[in-house]
């Protein structure tokens, strides 16, 4: 019985926290626009199926049999990094790296309202890419503008948040690209 419990310790915990932030989601107040989902939407829905899934992996844990093994993607993850750390099979950590992607995280957050949030995240993607090492530049330049494009799809043609366009020439790129999109 203790076996069971401590394999569905971190589902448990998971699910207070999902519990707790579905429980402050529940106090936006926000009325949706005609038909479309409000901002108060996507955290429920989230938080929803964080809930779901740990509600399967407790009840796998406690209703599979004694003797055989119950692994989760969570316990499988856990168990994956702790392998990693006693054998020393984890990439090397380096600190200075870790400062970069620290730095371009700051720089990212202080220039998206000039930027804009296209621009912005496309120069964020490709800096992280080369902060972890990453060679290929034609890649890394294609991973970054579709990554961008794809979230600036996401939130404003499917979660309908609004994203900073830029100023000046920045916003004009913005706009054009929103055009082609199809946004408003």
């Amino acid at each position: 019985m203790l076996d069971r419990l401590g394999r569905s310790a971190p589902y448990a915990v998971l699910l207070g926290a999902a519990a707790y932030f579905y429980a402050l989601a529940e106090r936006f107040e926000f009325s949706a626009p005609g038909g479309r989902l409000g901002p108060d939407a996507w955290p429920k829905i989230v938080l929803g199926l964080l809930a779901t899934v740990c509600l399967y992996e407790i009840g796998r844990s406690f209703l599979g049999r004694a003797g055989s093994e119950v692994s989760g993607l969570l316990q499988s993850f856990l168990e994956k990094a702790a392998d990693d750390a006693e054998s020393g099979g984890a990439a090397p950590r380096s600190f200075r790296r870790l400062l970069a992607g620290i730095g371009i995280t700051v720089l990212y957050v202080a220039l998206v309202d000039v930027l804009g949030f296209l621009l912005a995240t496309a120069l964020y993607l490709a800096a992280f890419m080369r902060v972890g090492r990453y060679r290929r530049y034609a890649v890394i330049a294609a991973a970054s503008l579709a990554g961008a494009a794809a979230l600036l799809f996401v939130f404003m043609r499917i979660v309908y948040v609004s994203l900073p366009p830029g100023v000046g020439p920045f916003g004009a790129l913005s706009y054009a690209v929103l055009s082609l999109m199809g946004v408003k």
